[in-house]
């Protein structure tokens, strides 16, 4: 979903040449790679333990 809102974003850039959107969906890019990182992944750490462990170390992050 995060990447979907991106992509749409990134779209409007490409259709209307809007670089203040840009630099939004950038700035929105990094909220969300924070919120994932330190907010999503820890609670599921917590939540799941050592079979979250087991899943996401061959598994990518969500971007990257």
């Amino acid at each position: 979903m995060y990447i979907s809102v991106m992509l749409i974003l990134l779209g409007g850039v490409l259709c209307f040449s809007a670089p203040g959107q840009f630099v939004y969906t950038v700035i929105l890019a990094v909220g969300f790679h924070l919120r994932v990182v330190f907010g999503e992944e820890p609670l599921l750490a917590r939540k799941y333990g050592k079979e979250w462990e087991h899943y996401s170390s061959p598994v990518p992050r969500w971007f990257y």
